[in-house]
């Protein structure tokens, strides 16, 4: 692996601000026609929409938020109950992403993940030598896919909302690799390697290993955890928070 230096790790919170804020006025758009309201699914996700506008606005928010004031995005998401379309799945999914640690993946983190796919590559040959011939293409594929990134000729995330890239679906299929990988908590097992990469890779998460800390909030005020919810909800009735152009 090689070295997480401070500039793989990034800028502090500003960069999760403007990650949330992107994301929170394509959605507060493609939900415009939506009343806020306790009575519909949408009605309470522009509640909760608004609120992290102006917590944002004010520089409360920490990151990770506390997930008792994110209860109605968590939900929202887990349920699918305002994916209208893939675009906007998409923005919840990453939305929450953000406020609840793990981030977005940004071009600095290419070489974490190519670095994460050699380590992988020479794992499969370490402890699964004689390949059989799936695993050798799986070996093969691994290796094509870091050179793509290397060259710049592939772009993650790899997956759309409701898809299964061919990579992942053989990743998930390499059961006698599973067995052979080191079951040791202290080794790393094949679910460990594939699932860290699964996630920058095909989903377009920070990788893990370049995770940065908590950080807390420019402006601390929010309590640790939420009160009754319905207090948020008179606090947003009245959105004073610019829109963006």
């Amino acid at each position: 692996m090689i070295a997480i230096t401070p500039e793989i790790i990034g800028p502090g919170i500003e960069e999760e601000y403007a990650d949330a804020s992107a994301r929170i006025d394509v959605l507060l758009d493609a939900f415009a026609a939506y009343p806020a309201s306790n009575d519909t699914a949408h009605g309470r996700m522009v509640y909760q929409l608004r609120w992290l506008r102006q917590q944002i606005g004010a520089g409360r928010l920490p990151i990770p938020v506390n997930k008792s004031w994110i209860g109605t995005l968590s939900y929202l998401v887990g349920s699918g109950e305002v994916d209208d379309t893939p675009e906007i799945a998409q923005a919840l999914g990453e939305l929450l992403r953000i406020l609840k640690g793990p981030g977005l993946l940004k071009p600095r983190h290419i070489p974490v993940i190519v670095s994460m796919i050699e380590d992988f590559v020479a794992a499969i040959h370490r402890y699964g030598d004689p390949l059989t011939a799936t695993e050798a293409t799986l070996a093969a594929d691994l290796q094509a896919a870091a050179a793509g990134l290397r060259a710049g000729t592939i772009v993650p995330p790899l997956e759309a909302p409701r898809t299964r890239h061919p990579l992942r679906k053989a990743l998930m299929d390499a059961q006698r690799l599973r067995k052979l990988f080191p079951q040791h908590p202290d080794k790393r097992d094949f679910f460990t390697y594939a699932h860290f990469l699964e996630l920058p890779l095909f989903e377009g998460w920070r990788p893990y290993v370049a995770k940065k800390p908590p950080l807390p909030a420019p402006n601390p005020g929010l309590a640790p955890e939420a009160p009754d919810f319905t207090l948020i909800r008179d606090l947003t009735r009245t959105d004073v928070t610019p829109r963006r152009p």
